[in-house]
Order: structure tokens, then sequence, then C-alpha cells
């Protein structure tokens, strides 16, 4: 490969994986088509992509991009998953490893931080974003009807001491 072609294809990688800050590498050895198409059709509906790479494309795109922690892992067929959310990246990939038992995850790279497979593992049995945000919303409502009942609670009483006091005075 010519050092041009190589040095566009390095840019635009960069610039596709720029805005992204969740990827986990993958070594997508052993994988048929059909498996792979099924991967890619799994990780699509939830907004996540896969890219399969050259490595020496790949050396030089982390490299650009500063990620010193995926450039030692670089060998063999290699895809570069990413995706919004690093919790869905791990969960798909954990579930299809389970059914079919590729791809092999290598490492990942979560909001900057370098994670192993194991982490990965781990992360996959974590809730969800959407899940983490349904369980936020719950505690703050459940504390603002507490909340708003605490307050609630204080006219309440007093109207009923009136009416004790209203109801004393009638019955003298």
């Amino acid at each position: 490969m010519s050092k041009g072609l190589r040095r566009r294809m390095v840019d635009e990688l960069a610039g596709r994986y720029g805005g992204c800050r969740n990827f986990v590498l993958v070594d997508y050895r052993g994988m048929n088509g059909r498996q792979s198409v099924e991967l890619r059709r799994d990780l699509q509906e939830s907004g996540v992509r896969m890219n399969v790479l050259k490595n020496s494309v790949a050396l030089h795109t982390f490299e650009k991009l500063g990620w010193k922690a995926l450039q030692d892992r670089l060998s063999g067929m290699t895809a570069l998953v990413y995706g919004p959310d690093a919790v869905v990246i791990a969960k798909k990939l954990v579930a299809f490893r389970e059914k079919t038992q590729k791809p092999e995850i290598r490492a990942a790279l979560v909001e900057g931080r370098a994670f192993g497979p194991e982490q990965v593992d781990v992360l996959s049995k974590l809730p969800g974003r959407e899940q983490l945000l349904g369980i936020f919303l719950g505690t703050l409502q459940g504390v603002t009807q507490k909340f708003v009942s605490t307050l609630n609670e204080i006219p309440r009483k007093f109207v009923g001491t009136l009416k004790a006091v209203q109801d004393k005075l009638d019955g003298k």
C-alpha cells in the first residue's frame, strides 16, 4: 500500500473515530460471513458500528489519536467496534460471543480509559445508560414526592387542629 493512500485512510479513520469515546478491539478470526453479517446487524440496531481494520493502518490511526493502549493489541484479524454507549457495546459483544464463541475481545477504550477483556465482561453486566437514567429519575421523583407530602402535612395538621378546637368550642 502506498504511503499516500495509507495517509488518506488514516486521516479518514481518525476523523470517523475522533468524535466517539467508546471502542472495543476484537479478533474476528474464524467468523464466517453469516456470523459477521449477523453481528453487524445486531450492533447497528443499537447505533454501534464495526470496522475491519488493516493492522498497519490501524497502528498509524491509533498513534494519531493517542490510543497507546490499543496499539499493543494489534495482531491477526482485527475489527474495531465503536459507539456512544460502552455498556451496550460490551453487552452485544459478550452476548454474541456466548452464542458463537466468537469474536475474542482483545481490549477496550472507554471514555479514554483502557480496559482488558475481563473488564469488558464486567462492564457487560452493568445496567445500560437508559436503565441508569430511569433509576436516577425514579429516585429523584421519589424524593420530590416525599418532600411535597411533607410540606403538605403542616397545613393539614394545622387545619385538623383548628377543626378540633372548633368542635370543642361548639360542644361546650
